[in-house]
């Protein structure tokens, strides 16, 4: 064929376009572009040169799409489709400026094109970042040649202002920008070293200079993004990035900590941004710069520039250091010049936020048992040293001081801080006096809230409790309540309910006192409400404040909650808060699923609460000191074990011959039917109990104690067959699932019987796979089982499992559910027997047991099965008739049940029955033993026999006339 036209080669080009063949399109184009020769029009080889472009980018050929781009816009100048390739050919190629040239041009002439718009954008955004690091990068050089006095201008004055604005903007760049890899590799750190510890350096110059190197230290440029993933305290140090860490490092070991001291010591910022620095560089064990901060608190306070606190806060700096390091972290020994710090820090008067921070820090790493031999603290003493001249104090600030340290003693150690309380009468009544008489103003209130947390944390204690009663502990905060200062929304008010629920646990005289002088339930029920709305904003925060603000709300939580525990160990009380739904419901929304799972304290008492509301006087667990757990444990666990019931009411614990009354059976019933139902979440379709999926977390963050209780829990809620459904759709059947192995045995049994119960009684095609394989193993364990009920239980609920497949069946089998449910045809006991025989019936399909029978190793089985035939029970004639013919559908069993030395039972069985499901059964056995070649003539006359007779069953009878 001759040339074709330019027009027909572009449509060609065009159709292989389409087609993705891009190779070949841009061939086309260029036979167009060779054909038309010189006489081609403009416009229509600008159109072949666009469109060849196009192909070649889609090869990523990039530098011919911008040749033929190029060459189509100098014939076709406004053409914006080859303005656009050009410009994503100049991308690609690396010329960036061009290519946003390009775009923006397209852009600008089709405002509705989003690929030109946006790229338009990504590019702007890109060159204005990598100019604006172009600049970055430059600027901490020159800005070190600055403090260099490579720029000095005449005039010292004026030298010396430029060097603090370069350091300004050495610490800007810190903060805001985040080039602390730059300043460090441009030697800004030794230059700034060197002019703060150079003697003839101006003050403001020096202060200056040290804010800088306190800002590279710091870590301040990543704290927006690390403050969202900060990892708990004890699993390590605040992230900081490499360049920080490696600033930190050079600063400990070249700051000439004494001499900077010296230098600082008569100016208030250089002290201030010197402690601050050393705060993140230095260890509580360096002396040098324990001195340093000692200096420091010995400052004036209240002027513009307040350096106790800085002293304060970059003491709390590195002791917080220190404790997120955990076990990794060396044992903190206090020195005397720490103790030194911390007794100056409690003599300030302006700083009772950072204090609050400080005292637990200090307290929790003096707390630490974890000590080679050598390294002890007496944590009592030193509280006690402390602490006494403090809560001694007329001074309400130091007062207050003195009750927020005890604070945190009591966080950190509570046997220490009962040991400060107890020693002598200066904690009590500090305690007291703060709590009924405080001075008006916020410093009065402040030492009130410590005081009424100082109770909340000490009242747990029988002792405290005892010496609260008899000093008339009970009529101040009853006053303090009428008083009707309820501090920051009620919180004080909330902490004195708590104390007051904790004093009503201590004796029936008490409680009855507290419950005639107020209405005890509504007054609890506000406080819950208060301590819930705590922990909500609590958890609203972010950053730095979240943590203190949450274990703040999470210690007002705990208190609540062990006081409500003390409580509802007694029937009378929960014969009072029954009817009180709403009390109810409050103790139950006090905390969320996620703090049960990051407060295993909380989870504890959580589980305790609801096993206190579930039993009754009927439930005893009496405890046998010969026995598994007390006769395994050491002596340790032993002294655990009797500060835990030291502390419990006189009341609570129990008696040589009985235990405290738990309440009725009704009541618990009550009140285990609210577990279940009350608790459910709001406007769910599934009807699932709050309370049970909240103690599927406490299983699984919790001690072995909170396992063994959330079992028995589990087993009282499940005892009622109404209830069960509830428990299985809010979780509760995975929970079982995680405790069917526990040590003790009482709690292993308890949950493995209330997973049998919800087996029963649940349609097992609505568990989940997983859930129906895991729970085969156990229920199978169950047939094995001392006591008969459990066996029974175990055996019906493999029963209704069974029934799902072939890998249930499977599972079973390897687990020996075979063996064990034949050994339950041996039982006395009529009703195990019969669940033995279901669960056989059940597993007669399953491939492995019909092959076992095949092969003859199942005769034996057969005997014993025909020896049920004849049975008084119905029920197990009906189990053992239909394992029997669905054995005997398979033609090899079939001869060997006929082959059988006590065949003759069925045949008796058939003669005698008069139940329709019986006939049926026998006869289609018979049947299919009688399909043999040579068929037994005993089964055959048994089946004519009974045809003369006459069938129940129509069934029966269709099948012997066929």
């Amino acid at each position: 064929p001759g040339p074709m036209a330019p027009a027909e080669r572009k449509e060609e080009g065009n159709k292989l376009f389409l087609a993705k063949r891009w190779a070949e399109a841009a061939e086309k184009y260029s036979l167009g572009l060779q054909e038309g020769g010189e006489e081609l029009a403009q416009d229509a080889r600008g159109l072949l040169l666009s469109n060849r472009s196009q192909c070649y980018l889609n090869l990523e050929e990039w530098q011919k799409a911008f040749e033929d781009a190029d060459a189509c816009l100098k014939l076709l100048p406004e053409h914006t489709k080859s303005v656009f390739r050009r410009g994503t050919a100049h991308e690609r190629l690396g010329r960036e400026a061009e290519a946003l040239a390009d775009f923006v041009k397209v852009a600008k002439a089709e405002p509705g094109n989003r690929p030109a718009v946006d790229a338009s954008r990504r590019l702007r955004d890109k060159l204005a970042k990598q100019g604006h690091q172009r600049r970055d990068e430059a600027l901490p050089a020159n800005l070190v040649r600055v403090l260099q006095g490579v720029s000095e201008q005449e005039g010292g004055a004026s030298s010396c202002q430029q060097r603090v604005e370069a350091c300004q903007t050495l610490r800007a760049l810190c903060v805001r920008g985040g080039l602390t890899r730059s300043l460090l590799s441009s030697g800004a750190l030794d230059v700034l070293v060197q002019m703060a510890v150079n003697e003839e350096t101006a003050a403001d110059l020096r202060a200056a200079s040290l804010g800088a190197l306190m800002a590279m230290a710091s870590g301040h440029e990543a704290a927006e993004e690390e403050d969202k993933r900060c990892p708990p305290p004890g699993q390590g140090p605040l992230p900081v990035a490499e360049e920080v860490s490696a600033a930190r490092r050079r600063l400990h070991e070249e700051l000439p900590v004494a001499r900077l001291r010296r230098s600082c010591r008569s100016h208030d910022k250089s002290m201030q941004q010197l402690v601050l620095l050393l705060g993140f560089t230095h260890e509580p064990e360096d002396i040098d710069a324990l001195e340093a901060v000692h200096d420091s608190l010995t400052f004036v306070e209240g002027g513009e520039v307040n350096v106790p606190r800085a002293g304060v806060v970059a003491l709390t700096a590195m002791l917080d250091t220190r404790y997120r390091l955990g076990k990794r972290g060396q044992p903190l020994v206090p020195s005397e010049a720490l103790l030194k710090c911390m007794e100056s820090a409690m003599g300030t008067t302006t700083c009772e936020e950072p204090l609050r921070s400080l005292f637990p820090r200090f307290f929790s790493l003096l707390a630490d048992t974890d000590r080679p031999k050598g390294k002890e603290v007496e944590l009592g003493s030193i509280g006690q040293r402390m602490l006494e001249p403090f809560l001694q104090s007329d001074d309400i600030v130091l007062k207050g001081n003195g009750l927020a340290a005890l604070v945190g003693l009591f966080a950190a150690n509570a046997l220490a801080a009962t040991t400060v309380l107890h020693n002598g009468p200066a904690a009590l009544t500090a305690i007291l006096h703060a709590l009924t008489r405080p001075p008006p103003g916020r410093e009065g209130r402040s030492a009130q809230a410590s005081a009424a947390e100082c109770l909340l944390l000490a009242t747990g204690t029988r002792k405290t409790r005892q010496s609260l009663v008899e000093g008339g502990g009970i009529d101040m905060i009853l006053g303090a309540l009428k008083d009707g200062e309820e501090g920051s929304s009620g919180l004080l008010r909330a902490k004195l309910v708590a104390v007051l629920a904790m004093l009503a646990g201590h004796n029936k005289e008490i409680r009855e006192e507290i419950f005639d002088r107020m209405d005890f339930l509504m007054e609890l029920r506000g406080a819950l409400d208060v301590a819930r709305e705590h922990m909500a904003a609590a958890r609203a925060k972010i950053g730095a404040e979240s943590a203190p603000a949450m274990e703040d709300a999470r210690r007002l939580c705990r208190g609540l909650f062990e006081s409500c525990v003390c409580l509802t160990i007694h029937g009378e009380f929960k014969e009072v808060l029954m009817p009180a739904k709403k009390t109810l419901k409050a103790m139950h929304d006090l905390v969320s699923a996620v703090d049960l799972a990051e407060d295993s304290n909380l989870g504890f008492l959580f589980t305790s609460l609801v096993y206190n509301l579930c039993r009754s006087r009927q439930d005893k667990v009496r405890t046998k000191k010969k026995e598994y757990p007390f006769n395994e444990l050491q002596d340790d666990d032993l002294d655990a074990l009797e500060q835990m019931v030291e502390k419990m009411p006189a009341e609570s614990r129990p008696e040589k011959n009985g235990e405290v009354d738990a309440g009725s059976a009704e009541l618990a019933e009550q009140l285990r039917t609210w577990c279940v139902q009350g608790g459910l979440t709001q406007g769910s379709q599934s009807k699932a109990s709050t309370v049970i999926s909240n103690l599927g977390k406490c299983v699984a963050h919790g001690s072995n104690q909170v396992k063994n209780m959330i079992a028995l829990v589990m087993k009282l809620l499940c005892a009622n067959k109404e209830h069960r459904r509830f428990v299985a759709t809010s979780g509760g059947f995975r929970t079982l699932l995680a405790l069917v192995d526990l040590e003790d045995e009482s709690a292993r049994d308890a949950a493995r019987q209330a997973l049998a119960q919800i087996c029963i009684v649940t349609n097992p095609a609505l568990l989940n796979y997983s859930e129906q394989l895991d729970a085969v193993r156990p229920l199978v364990e169950l047939l094995d089982h001392k006591h008969e009920l459990l066996q029974f239980e175990g055996a019906m609920a493999l029963t209704n499992l069974l029934t799902v497949s072939d890998e249930l069946r499977s599972r079973a089998l390897q687990a020996d559910v075979w063996r064990a449910s034949r050994d339950l045809l041996f039982s006395e006991n009529e009703l195990v027997q019969r669940a033995g025989l279901e669960t056989i019936c059940n597993l007669t399909m399953a491939p492995e047991v019909i092959e076992r029978f095949v092969e003859g190793r199942g005769d034996n089985d057969l005997k014993i099965l025909m020896a049920f035939a004849l049975a008084d029970d119905h029920q197990t004639r009906v189990a053992v008739s239909g394992a029997l013919a669905m054995l005997a559908s398979v033609e090899e069993i079939a001869a060997r049940i006929a082959a059988t030395e006590n065949f003759g039972n069925l045949l008796k069985l058939l003669d005698e029955a008069t139940d329709p499901s019986i006939q049926h059964r026998v006869t289609a056995l018979l049947c299919s033993v009688c399909e043999a070649d040579v068929p037994p003539p005993a089964a055959m006359k048994a089946l004519k026999d009974k045809q003369a007779k006459g069938f129940a069953s129509k069934e029966a009878a269709a099948l012997v006339q066929s």
